[in-house]
């Protein structure tokens, strides 16, 4: 052991000099040999040092040309106009040389199926819209979708079921599938529930995207998560199947547990069962319906929902304001004349129209839970749009109120959310609310050309 040949004792004097005088009559190679197959040497002075030699030049070249690199990068980011700098961001390995920057995690993994060139991560379609749709200070992007919301998986042949599915309702990231929506499995199901005022139906614009809240979690005696949703529309053909985890144009859906979770929908266009347009009424109410599926294939019940689809009008270009809760928000869109369009002037000369204005003064069309503007085709002037949403009044006290807003520009669709707090403010947003936020919030800048199917 090391501790006994370090250990002073007796003879140890003569020991070694009888090893300084062998030492001296072997040469280099026998020397040097004799330190590699005999480990007793490593206890020898001049054999520490040499070994300290062979360890430390390595290890010298490598802490120089770490520093050189580190210094070629940072005199590179300057020549090539990068702001960025690892060393200030945190993102630093502790057990890496000199503390360098952790190397750039791998690419995503590739959009999924019926998300690929329709407006899914790295779409070069969706890269040109973000120009375009300049953000305010106080919103979030939730997607840009350069195919409006219709970019879901659809059928395979090997998918279909007698007939084609036709239906004009839309889940970002599901598949549609033809066939009917399957029966509970009975016992040990999991379970789910929706969330909300179930009392009201929940307003849906043509369009734009709405937001169901559920909680799904695995039945009784089961420890398996949630593999899927499945979503119906009654008086429609088919359903849809949502994956629990996936990523979709407007977010990444997450149904995994028995925490709340929420998922997108709409229907692209005012259409009734069995494809009939809706012009002679205000609204159609459609029940919604709901299930999970969890990780051994078990269904459970579904759970319904009423969902009414607004009768409003379409155009080339349309602005919708969607609120969490009944509440009265206001929504603001100055043109690219610079007439500005909101309920105290609900018209433009350009034709632009105001045809929904929910929750006024906490009394009207109550539940609602929307605002709509709109231009008919042909008739969107050219230039810069602005979006402003007010909070005029919380009809809830003090609550907290998050709103939706979704611009459909030739096809396009831009969807941003922000925010309010406290009472709100019962004033007009006409003026630019620059970085201010508590009242009057800019949501979106966005620019407008003439459509290339727009009407002469």
């Amino acid at each position: 052991m090391r501790g006994d040949r370090d250990k002073p004792g007796e003879g140890s004097e003569d020991t070694e000099a009888r090893r300084r005088r062998r030492g001296a009559r072997l040469g280099r190679e026998e020397e040097e040999a004799l330190l590699a197959e005999a480990p007793s040497h490593l206890e020898d002075p001049s054999s520490g040092r040499n070994l300290a030699i062979l360890v430390g030049c390595p290890t010298v070249l490598v802490v120089l040309l770490c520093l050189g690199g580190g210094l070629a990068w940072h005199f590179a980011s300057g020549f090539t106009g990068s702001a960025e700098d690892p060393t200030a961001t945190g993102d630093e390995d502790p057990d890496h040389p000199l503390g360098a920057p952790v190397p750039p995690p791998p690419p995503p993994p590739p959009p999924p199926p019926g998300l690929a060139g329709t407006g899914g991560p790295g779409d070069p379609a969706q890269a040109a819209m973000r120009p375009r749709y300049r953000p305010g200070p106080y919103v979030t992007v939730q997607g840009l979708l350069p195919s409006g919301l219709t970019n879901q998986g659809r059928l395979t042949n090997d998918q279909r079921q007698g007939r084609t599915v036709e239906t004009p309702w839309i889940v970002p990231g599901a598949e549609l599938r033809a066939a009917n929506m399957p029966a509970p499995t009975g016992p040990s199901a999991p379970s789910l529930r929706i969330e909300g005022v179930l009392a009201q139906p929940l307003t849906v614009i043509p369009g734009s995207p709405s937001e169901l809240s559920i909680v799904a979690g695995p039945g009784e005696g089961s420890e398996g998560g949630v593999q899927a949703l499945i979503v119906s529309f009654d008086g429609y053909p088919g359903h849809f199947w949502l994956p629990a985890v996936v990523d979709s144009e407007l977010g990444q859906v997450r149904v995994t547990g028995i925490d709340a979770a929420a998922f997108r929908f709409g229907i692209d266009a005012p259409i009734g069962p069995g494809g009939a347009p809706l012009t002679d009424k205000p609204y159609l109410d459609v029940v919604m319906r709901v299930a999970s599926v969890d990780e051994s294939g078990r269904i459970s019940d579904a759970a319904p929902r009423t969902v009414r689809v607004m009768t409003l009008g379409t155009g080339d270009v349309e602005v919708t304001l969607s609120m969490s809760t009944a509440t009265d928000l206001d929504l603001y869109v100055v043109e690219g004349t610079g007439t500005m369009i909101y309920y105290g002037n609900t018209t433009s000369p350009s034709g632009g129209h105001l045809d929904l204005d929910a929750n006024a003064a906490c009394g009207n069309q109550m539940g609602v839970n929307a605002e709509h503007i709109f231009w008919s085709a042909g008739q969107a002037p050219a230039g810069t749009y602005q979006v402003r949403v007010a909070h005029y009044r919380n009809c809830l006290g003090v609550a907290p109120v998050d709103y939706t807003v979704t611009v459909r520009n030739c096809g396009e669709t831009a969807v941003f959310s922000g925010r309010f707090d406290g009472a709100g403010v019962s004033e007009t947003c006409s003026q630019e609310p620059g970085a201010q936020r508590g009242w009057c919030q800019t949501v979106v800048n966005f620019d407008v050309s003439p459509c290339q199917t727009a009407a002469p």
